[in-house]
């Protein structure tokens, strides 16, 4: 028996909702604090992101990040995921629905580890370990303001709740 909301198939109901796209990163940091950060190939050279990427179908977001943070850049968590952030955005620069992004903090690894294990996918060409100043001067503002709000989580064992693809509400 198909379910009617207010007149309209549950279907129906369903498409009428708004699209979300999904994805997940993980903020990996050394004992320094220093945080690690991914090149995009092709991006330019302010490109940097943290490991992460799009959910798949039937996936949860911390099997995203999980998996994400394995295939980008060859490293496993230094400790269980725990939600950091969230970061909501309305459609814009030619996407046709919403998008929320849900951050992690994966702990800190040794130094020795990460230039160990490190193995970058295809989509990214280098890879970087630096203080959050660092990254100020080599990052798009409104990315480095993003993951300076996600340190800032990280360290307070809080959530930060951000919109607009980083800006704190």
């Amino acid at each position: 028996m198909v379910e009617h909301l207010a007149g309209r198939s549950r279907a129906a109901f369903e498409t009428s909702l708004p699209h979300i796209t999904s994805w997940a990163a993980t903020l990996i940091r050394d004992h320094l604090g220093r945080v690690l950060l991914l090149h995009k190939s092709g991006a330019g050279p302010r490109a940097w992101q943290l490991p992460g990427g799009h959910l798949d179908h039937h996936e949860y977001p911390i099997g995203a990040a999980l998996r994400e943070l394995t295939e980008e850049a060859g490293v496993a968590p230094g400790r269980r995921l725990r939600l950091i952030g969230l970061d909501f955005a309305l459609p814009a620069n030619d996407w046709t629905g919403n998008r929320m992004g849900f951050f992690f903090d994966g702990g800190r690894l040794e130094v020795e580890y990460m230039d160990a294990c490190v193995e970058l996918s295809g989509e990214h060409d280098d890879w970087g370990l630096r203080a959050m100043d660092d990254w100020c001067t080599l990052m798009k503002p409104p990315d480095w303001q993003r993951i300076q709000y996600l340190v800032g989580a990280a360290d307070n064992d809080t959530v930060a709740y951000l919109h607009e693809m980083g800006q704190p509400k």
